[in-house]
């Protein structure tokens, strides 16, 4: 495992594998930042492996399928255009995982989006968690191990990442870019707080700036300026920037160190704000609970204006009681 945070999660789970301590289904969040896609696609391929030690072997058959991308005991199941995953890709799914495998070895299953699985998809992989055959692996990659149900949570093996903290990340992204890290990209690295893949991306041009949104956002709110017209293709990010802020609104709110603000440029025009308005904890926790139900049921619903959406939610943080 090249990423020096993961080595001991890692180490711990090859561990329990060749104990038998290992189990056969595993949640492990989407965490992109930290690199948990990498993880679990090196968790796949160990898994296939004919005869894995500290990694797969990368030289069997079954490693070379893997490699080919055609390996028949692999199965994945994604949301499509960030659709609903629904009940009959599941029930698919689970037929295809009762066949006896190919290679004499194990069946993998990993559920990308599994966040997105609708109520009776998921109860529909209720079986195959409870009554697995032999030799089979389900891997579930939602955003956060709370967006699933808790019937699936507690039938599965709960994976967690401790962030790096922020001189571990600066550390790294300096042996990455083979330089000391000038004070600008220290500043700019430090919006993306225990995610140094992202804030590497950031750092070598290849990720828009979060912040634009947020922004956007704060100043709708705080300063009167126009609010955003979300579209179909950017109306995700407005979501989550419309998430992020409120979650900083809270913190301000609640006055927590400044070194644990993710947007300290705007904290004092927040501050006279919250003052000003007379905003409480609890009405922000409540928009953000309505934030997140929106986002809940879009991801289960098809065919929702979500733009339209989010705009009735904007409306109640201007039109408030």
């Amino acid at each position: 495992m090249s990423l020096p945070w993961l080595r001991e999660p890692w180490r711990q789970l090859v561990a329990d594998y060749h104990n038998q301590r290992f189990g056969h289904a595993h949640c492990i969040p989407d965490r992109k930042g930290v690199g948990a896609e990498a993880y679990t696609q090196t968790l796949v391929k160990f898994l296939l492996c004919l005869q894995p030690q500290k990694q797969a072997c990368g030289q069997c058959k079954s490693c070379l399928l893997m490699e080919a991308g055609t390996h028949p005991d692999y199965y994945e199941v994604a949301s499509e255009d960030n659709r609903a995953i629904g009940v009959d890709k599941i029930r698919e799914l689970t037929q295809q995982l009762q066949q006896t495998a190919s290679q004499h070895g194990s069946k993998v299953a990993w559920i990308k989006d599994a966040h997105r699985m609708t109520i009776e998809a998921a109860n529909a992989l209720l079986k195959t968690l409870e009554e697995p055959s032999g030799n089979t692996y389900l891997i579930l990659s939602p955003e956060r191990t709370s967006d699933l149900l808790p019937t699936l949570r507690s039938r599965m093996r709960l994976h967690t990442f401790h962030e790096p903290n922020q001189t571990a990340v600066e550390d790294w992204l300096t042996q990455q870019l083979g330089r000391t890290l000038s004070e600008a990209e220290r500043v700019r690295s430090q919006q993306f707080p225990g995610a140094p893949l992202t804030a590497l991306a950031a750092l070598n041009g290849e990720l828009a700036d979060p912040v634009d949104f947020v922004q956007v956002i704060a100043n709708a709110m705080i300063s009167e300026t126009a609010w955003p017209q979300p579209k179909k293709d950017d109306v995700q990010q407005w979501l989550e920037a419309s998430l992020a802020w409120l979650q900083e609104l809270i913190r301000i709110r609640q006055r927590v160190a400044q070194q644990r603000l993710h947007y300290p440029q705007l904290t004092l025009a927040a501050q006279e704000w919250l003052q000003r308005e007379q905003i409480s904890v609890t009405t922000l926790n409540g928009w953000l609970a309505l934030c997140y139900n929106l986002r809940k049921i879009t991801r289960e619903q098809s065919g929702l204006n979500l733009p339209l959406l989010l705009q009735q939610q904007w409306l109640q943080w201007i039109h408030r009681p």
